[in-house]
């Protein structure tokens, strides 16, 4: 029988199948559905900081009387004004021109500043996504925006459910964090109780004493309904819920054990869980516990008609290039947002429901 070698000149002779394809970005969340949608929602403005007005109070005029009862109207100042100040989220790159002109050329697999760049956005968004569920760590901090878990802030460990969040919560590591008055507004249950949000303590159980609260929740904001009396002009609203992997994978579970069918139907229980037809989906920087702002297993629920960010006008991934000035062959690009989170009215935006 002839010997037949291995023909090893046939590989060392054939080049790799080079793939000239733009390398996949990898990213620290697995979904940004909750990027996409808030930020989508954002207002573009302008002005040296940003300013709200709310009525908080009332007059007290409105009465029953008798046909000949002498007037008793009361003037006082019923509203109340709040500011917040703009913050700043920035990310750069660089890059050699000589290097630059290189990649162009024929020989070039893939763009590597295209693919630069994308990374560049891809980790501002990332940043700024877990931010703005974590806000300010101190008064002194004024670089990140007031967080979403300051609007719809904490109430009292143990809440059964109902209008006590009336202050932020610094992200300082306590439990819960410092409390600041948001917007400059002080809010207790005597003064200003119609700045609180909505807060319940869930205290752990993710089975149906957390739907017994969804429901509450959903009432009390008018997440099926109007809000205001229907003589005046509604805004169409936009309510979705938030929460991490463990609530939406325990609820599945729940509705699939609930089921009065002989065992289980995955089509039906498993999947994207929904409370009064609204989506509770999936936010990944939740998954994270904080015991200063939103606890562990928060499930936030938020009118997107009231709170959203506002970005300053031309601010939004704003790009500046310029030279290096001490190597005058390299650039370096400046990606900048200018912005914050914003609420028209704490009351009716949303609800959180956590475990303290």
């Amino acid at each position: 029988m002839a010997h037949i070698d291995q023909a090893l000149d046939v590989c060392y002779g054939t080049l790799q199948d080079i793939r000239r394809k733009t390398p996949p970005l990898t990213y620290a969340y697995s979904t940004f559905r909750f990027w996409n949608t808030f930020w989508r929602g954002g207002v573009k403005t302008v002005g040296d900081e940003l300013e709200g007005h709310i009525t908080l109070d009332t007059e007290g005029n409105a009465r029953h009387s008798d046909w000949w009862a002498d007037d008793a109207t009361v003037k006082k100042n019923i509203n109340r004004k709040y500011t917040l100040d703009w913050v700043h989220a920035e990310n750069s790159m660089s890059w050699n021109l000589v290097e630059f002109d290189i990649n162009n050329s024929p020989a070039r697999i893939y763009n590597v500043w295209q693919q630069q760049y994308n990374a560049c956005v891809r980790d501002l968004i990332e940043h700024i996504f877990g931010v703005i569920f974590t806000g300010p760590t101190s008064s002194s901090d004024v670089d990140r925006p007031y967080a979403i878990n300051d609007w719809l802030t904490r109430g009292a460990n143990g809440t059964a459910g109902s209008w006590v969040g009336y202050s932020g919560h610094y992200n300082d590591g306590s439990t819960p964090g410092a409390t600041f008055d948001r917007g400059g507004i002080a809010s207790s249950a005597s003064s200003n109780a119609r700045w609180a949000s909505w807060y319940a303590d869930h205290d752990g159980n993710l089975d149906d004493s957390l739907l017994t609260i969804l429901d509450g929740a959903t009432m009390d904001l008018g997440f099926e309904g109007p809000t205001v009396p229907e003589t005046l002009p509604i805004d169409k609203c936009k309510f979705a819920i938030y929460t991490t992997k463990n609530v939406r994978q325990k609820l599945n579970l729940f509705y699939a054990k609930s089921d009065d069918q002989m065992g289980y139907r995955r089509d039906s229980h498993f999947g994207t869980p929904t409370f009064n037809g609204i989506p509770m989906i999936h936010t990944p920087p939740l998954d994270t516990a904080n015991t200063s702002v939103y606890g562990t297993d928060p499930v936030i629920g938020i009118n997107h008609s009231l709170l959203y960010p506002v970005i300053l006008k031309n601010w939004n991934f704003k790009i500046t290039k310029t030279r290096d000035s001490k190597k005058h062959n390299v650039m370096t690009l400046f990606m900048d947002v200018a912005y914050q989170i914003f609420c028209e009215n704490p009351r009716h935006a949303g609800f959180q429901i956590d475990q303290q």
